[in-house]
């Protein structure tokens, strides 16, 4: 049976990496409706979440731009899932893997002893993270690190900047344009980072363009010594096997942890906790596979949280 799954390698996915000039006409076209101009000069440099928290942005940039058009809300099952999470869960600890401009890190007010931590390895938006954490309520409990999380410390690795768009940044995936930048930047653990306590509740999102299953293995003592973990990954089967990763190694690793729930098209979720590669594709209908999955080491959270699920 195939259920009517996301599959996540839309129309306009492809437009940007083949056909960047049409992607920034289109960007462009929604900050025309949207401000009435194009003059980077009267754009705003900040923005306002449904929080009420503050998010800079660079309006030079086409993700920036693109905050701006959506209010900060370009991930709208992402946005949910971390509301609900913080606040029914309540965490210890917070990570934010791939922090971009910080559209989820920053989404909300945590409470005043929850210990927040984001990762982003594009040194280009940390101007723009710095900036944002400092008006943030919680400012003082939030660590930026700029660096690659992985599974090994100290290793220094060649980062893609995608200077078109930020989002698809990555230590993997380099688009087909020539808008690219090759950076050097060391490589970090989770584990690493949290060596110094254990944590009673972990919340943690991890979208990283394809590196999820290193950034998940450097995080494994963190899964083994925590009460209860709830986590957000995208998956991207084309981007897990470019690395050369077992599709079924990789969710096997998974499963030693976690339930696993996989997001269907309408943002309801389907228990997939026994699934191999072959279920996967069956389940999607197709052999690429781009969806987000949800973790959870406490099943009880689908129901507290009010998530659907079939």
């Amino acid at each position: 049976m195939k259920w009517n799954t996301a599959i996540r390698k839309p129309f306009l996915m492809r437009v940007w990496e083949n056909y960047p000039k049409t992607w920034k006409f289109i960007i462009d076209v929604g900050i025309l409706v949207k401000y009435k101009t194009l003059n980077i000069k009267k754009l705003p440099k900040t923005l306002t979440l449904p929080s009420s928290t503050v998010l800079y942005i660079d309006s030079e940039e086409n993700r920036g731009r693109a905050l701006l058009i959506s209010n900060g809300v370009t991930q709208k099952r992402l946005a949910r899932f971390w509301s609900a999470a913080v606040k029914k869960m309540k965490p210890d600890l917070v990570i934010d893997v791939g922090v971009n401009y910080g559209e989820c890190i920053f989404s909300i007010q945590y409470s005043p002893e929850t210990r927040i931590i984001g990762v982003e390895a594009n040194s280009r938006l940390l101007p723009f993270i710095e900036q944002s954490k400092e008006v943030h309520p919680n400012r003082s409990q939030i660590a930026i690190y700029n660096a690659i999380a992985s599974d090994k410390d100290n290793e220094e690795t060649v980062f893609f900047v995608d200077r078109h768009w930020s989002g698809t940044s990555s230590a993997t995936y380099k688009p087909s344009h020539k808008l690219l930048e090759k950076v050097p930047v060391q490589s970090i653990t989770i584990d690493t980072i949290c060596s110094d306590q254990t944590y009673e509740t972990v919340l943690f999102k991890v979208d990283v363009e394809g590196y999820e299953a290193f950034v998940l293995r450097g995080m494994t003592n963190l899964f083994k010594t925590s009460k209860s973990i709830l986590g957000f990954i995208e998956f991207n089967s084309e981007y897990i096997e470019k690395l050369g990763i077992n599709v079924d190694a990789f969710l096997l690793f998974l499963q030693t942890y976690f339930t696993i729930y996989v997001y269907k098209k309408d943002h309801s979720l389907v228990k997939a906790d026994h699934y191999n590669h072959m279920d996967l594709k069956n389940l999607f209908g197709t052999d690429y596979i781009h969806t987000d999955f949800l973790l959870m080491s406490d099943e009880s959270y689908i129901e507290r949280m009010h998530l659907d699920k079939v």
